[in-house]
């Protein structure tokens, strides 16, 4: 049933109960909808109720709970609270606040992707959604998620190409914008993986991770924004060593992928006088690549940029150059579909 435009402005704000120690139940300001035809309470943690009024068939449409709940026919032993049916939850009234705007107006209660801060509401949403079977909320919320931890190697690199031009603007910015309190924080969104089951986001987070220094503390001097870094304590033991396991693989798994001997590839013998190449070059770049990937911190990033930056490859011609690129992109696409296994992860 559609909202009318007041409504839904209101419901973007968080109600304000008034009262909220007195033991009356309160009325919820923006969810306490006047054609509702189900009521519904939910305990404060301040020790009162806070009072909803909705529509059953909203309800009913996202949770099959509820729907079970809400069939059941009205008899005369049935509460009732202003003329409608009225249920009683257990659950917190935020976490049942975060619930309804979800149902009713998702894609503004959704609409923040960076940020470093989860919204209560995607804990409150992911908390119910699997007591009230409310899989679609649950889909929109991990959805929201994987914008900021990408589960393909592509949707990667256009988040790192996004986050590079925002880099690249503090040059300009008067009042430079730290990176670390816009962008999604690593260990958290490794907690949410954990502690919700998600483990879509946990492969990107656990990459990410593992390009930070542990010693740089959680807040920079701004002269060093651009290092990220995050909130180690959140962290627990058993991540502390999936997270040490995948750094250690991904350098050696990189450098053992990257083979220089170039003896039994017959495109080399054919090329090289047709276009005047020095064959030696291509496998010496390649033993150059191979070893910045066992020194680097980052080996899809360091393997990219042999890949969108044509000088570091000029030396060679241009079918080395296209052999050593077709080499590279496999390379990186194997350590991403590898990332599960190299941090220990479930699949």
């Amino acid at each position: 049933m559609p909202l009318l435009s007041n409504q839904i402005q209101s419901i973007t704000q968080f109600g304000h109960r008034e009262s909220e120690n007195s033991c009356l139940p309160q009325k919820h300001d923006s969810l306490y909808l006047f054609d509702g035809n189900i009521v519904l309470t939910a305990p404060t943690k301040s020790g009162g109720t806070t009072v909803f009024r909705v529509h059953q068939s909203i309800l009913s449409n996202h949770s099959p709970i509820f729907a079970n709940m809400l069939k059941t026919p009205v008899r005369d032993e049935v509460q009732m609270y202003d003329g409608i049916r009225l249920v009683r939850l257990t659950d917190d009234a935020e976490e049942i606040e975060s619930v309804f705007k979800l149902m009713y107006i998702h894609p503004l209660v959704l609409s923040q992707r960076l940020s470093r801060h989860v919204p209560p509401i995607v804990r409150h949403v992911l908390k119910l959604s699997n007591k009230y079977e409310m899989s679609e909320l649950r889909q929109a919320v991990v959805q929201l998620l994987e914008t900021q931890w990408p589960t393909s190697l592509s949707q990667w690199d256009r988040l790192e190409s996004e986050i590079a031009v925002m880099a690249w603007d503090q040059d300009y910015n008067p009042i430079p914008l730290d990176l670390d309190d816009s962008l999604p924080e690593p260990a958290l969104a490794i907690k949410l993986g954990r502690e919700f089951h998600i483990p879509s986001i946990m492969p990107a987070a656990f990459y990410h991770l593992s390009r930070l220094s542990i010693g740089r503390p959680l807040h920079v001097p701004k002269d060093s924004l651009r290092q990220r870094t995050a909130d180690w304590n959140l962290l627990t033991a058993a991540d502390l060593i999936c997270l040490i396991m995948g750094k250690e693989g991904l350098s050696m798994v990189a450098a053992s992928m990257l083979i220089p001997d170039c003896c039994g590839d017959k495109t080399v013998k054919t090329h090289w006088m047709e276009e005047d190449c020095r064959g030696c070059r291509r496998s010496e770049m390649v033993e150059q690549i191979r070893w910045e990937c066992k020194r680097t911190s980052d080996v899809l990033s360091t393997l990219r940029q042999y890949l969108t930056i044509e000088s570091l490859l000029s030396p060679m011609c241009k079918t080395c150059s296209r052999i050593i690129k077709t080499q590279l992109r496999g390379v990186r696409q194997t350590l991403w579909a590898m990332l599960p296994l190299l941090f220990q992860l479930e699949v």
